[in-house]
């Protein structure tokens, strides 16, 4: 070999070596997230993010990121010192990482100013996480905890019940705020809660705007969007009423349909223009991800969107962060003229940058499992007249093959849900602004409580609902926005 060849080896090899870092890193920071938000596991969460980091390589944006990560999860554990440490290491050695860079000088600066007000940081933590019950001095008014209540639930004003309920003091007792809460909960004013939480949270008010090309989906009209919101609307607030299990929004095997919205799902033997509750002849459309309101919701014009319907997957049930998708991202490209392609086809050949398929390699197979469901939630069995391959595999390597298969295999992945959607709830319960809510570090063993007491009554909607009623950031006299 000439010595310009053995160069030429050495330098491939060694890109081939910064190739396989940076994978490594990726998969390394991925599993990390997986620990910190399926499983609860913090200490594990830490160790992969510092891997990740040490091996990210060149990548320095995901060393980065694994480090804001790192950092995050030392403060739910308290090690705010460490966290700290992480943050200025951050801004000191990664100054070209502007979003990571302000993250954590943002950080940085809240826990001197709280070091500064002369409590250490690790010492406030450790005082939240005790979640100890609130002192009279700390407490809001009863009158203001009924006001809060109404809000939080109904959207209006207290009613008669609820203000004696606050003369009498009960609304400082978990037992009579939860028989409170499952009372408000079987009120017709709950409906509010579907129609500003839930309608936000599960992004339901994208079907108002849906426009799938009508040249391919011909029998979308007015009349069948109204027939979708209301079926949705309905099978949320029968959730609600009926007090389940909060996980049976994505698993319930019942939904409310009339004569058009029938006929869409090829159900016979309903007439008429009024709602009613049937029950779904299989598995594939049990619960919201069968509904076709949602998934036209997560479709754009003219085609279904895998990575849009994976996304939702794994932030709303999974309740995953999951990484900002990098600069100048291509469109997909157009389905070839000259030959057949699938949507499964078509992502592959776009996803040519390593880094891409790293992280989409997270929510894509999510989002293909839901492919049988075209752009306005028909069911189909081809795709660009090739059989359509629903089958993938979880971040943690379990396959499934379908929507049914990709519904059974979330059931493991229950309290990572439990977790994520009481954060929300929360966050919208304090009244706090932003499209994902926002729940601060040193709350969230308060969050864990109210999911580990809820825990006791089938993760019911009331039992969670009333923790969060019950816990320190709502009950409060000084909420936090």
């Amino acid at each position: 070999m000439t010595r310009t060849g053995l160069a030429l080896g050495l330098l491939l090899s060694l890109a081939g070596t910064i190739e396989l870092l940076a994978q490594s890193g990726q998969e390394l920071y991925q599993r990390g997230l997986v620990q910190e938000h399926a499983t609860g596991d913090l200490k594990q969460a830490i160790a992969l993010y510092t891997q990740a980091a040490q091996t990210a390589g060149r990548d320095r944006a995901l060393a980065a990121k694994a480090l804001i990560r790192k950092a995050g999860a030392q403060e739910k554990l308290g090690a705010n010192a460490d966290a700290a440490r992480a943050y200025a290491e951050v801004a000191g050695a990664y100054p070209e990482q502007r979003a990571e860079v302000a993250v954590a000088q943002g950080r940085l600066t809240a826990l001197r100013r709280a070091t500064r007000a002369g409590a250490t940081p690790d010492a406030i933590a450790a005082a939240h996480a005790a979640n100890t019950a609130l002192s009279p001095t700390e407490r809001a008014p009863d009158s203001e905890l009924a006001a809060r209540l109404a809000a939080f639930l109904w959207n209006g004003t207290p009613d008669a019940a609820l203000l004696e309920a606050a003369r009498r003091g009960e609304l400082r007792d978990p037992a009579a705020l939860s028989e409170h809460v499952g009372r408000m909960l079987r009120d017709p004013r709950s409906v509010s809660l579907v129609d500003t939480f839930f309608a936000r949270w599960l992004s339901l008010r994208k079907l108002k705007t849906a426009e799938p090309d009508r040249s391919l989906y011909p029998q979308f009209d007015a009349e069948l969007v109204q027939a979708m919101a209301t079926e949705t609307r309905l099978f949320l607030q029968s959730q609600l009423r009926e007090d389940r299990d909060a996980f049976e929004l994505w698993t319930s095997n019942y939904t409310y349909v009339n004569e058009r919205l029938a006929r869409h799902y090829g159900l016979s033997g309903v007439s008429g223009m009024d709602f009613r509750r049937v029950i779904w002849p299989n598995t594939n459309r049990a619960g919201l991800l069968g509904q076709a309101g949602l998934l036209t919701a997560l479709s754009v014009a003219g085609r279904t969107s895998p990575t849009v319907r994976g996304l939702f997957v794994l932030t709303r049930v999974l309740g995953m962060d999951a990484p900002p998708p990098p600069a100048n991202v291509p469109s997909l490209p157009e389905r070839p003229a000259n030959r057949p392609a699938t949507m499964r086809d078509r992502m592959m050949a776009h996803r040519i940058n390593p880094s891409c398929a790293n992280c989409h390699a997270m929510f894509d197979p999510l989002g293909l499992a839901l492919e049988n469901f075209d752009a306005i939630g028909g069911w189909r069995l081809t795709d660009g007249g090739l059989p359509i391959d629903a089958s993938g595999a979880f971040i943690d390597g379990t396959p499934f093959n379908g929507p049914a298969e990709l519904r059974a295999g979330l059931l493991k992945y229950r309290d990572a849900y439990y977790t994520g959607v009481t954060q929300q709830l929360l966050a919208y319960a304090l009244n706090r602004g932003g499209k994902a809510g926002r729940v601060y570090d040193y709350e969230m063993p308060a969050v864990r409580k109210i999911v580990r007491a809820a825990a006791a009554n089938g993760h019911r909607w009331s039992s969670i609902l009333a923790g969060i009623s019950a816990s320190a950031p709502f009950q409060m006299k000084n909420v936090v926005p």
